[in-house]
């Protein structure tokens, strides 16, 4: 890690909206099933992975991602398809799995909620 870059105010607050994409647990989901897609996934297709949320709240979103232009969307006759467009987001998802609660010996387990 480097320790020793440190990141300018400007900086923090461009990325702070971004970083807030993560704070949803809908939206890790949909992020991790459209990085393991090898292909465009229609809403039909995101929503059945996403354990009981409502279409009209996956719907939401998706278009709060593609708002933030981390997703991309593509209109196939009545469908709409989606794929990661913003690749970089990718390394925070990474560090979202690295982050195992439910290892006995984590460190980093939260013991007041935010």
């Amino acid at each position: 890690m480097s320790a020793n870059i440190t990141l300018s105010m400007s900086t923090l607050e461009q990325l702070s909206p971004v970083i807030r994409i993560f704070a949803h647990p809908l939206r890790l989901r949909i992020l991790d099933f459209l990085e393991t897609s090898t292909t465009p996934q229609r809403v039909t297709e995101i929503v059945g992975v996403c354990e009981g949320a409502q279409q009209a709240i996956v719907s939401q979103q998706l278009k709060i991602m593609r708002d933030m232009e981390i997703l991309d969307s593509e209109r196939r006759k009545n469908c709409v398809y989606y794929s990661i467009k913003n690749a970089e987001v990718l390394y925070f998802l990474d560090c979202v799995r690295k982050f195992d609660l439910s290892s006995e010996s984590s460190s980093h387990t939260p013991t007041t909620k935010i």
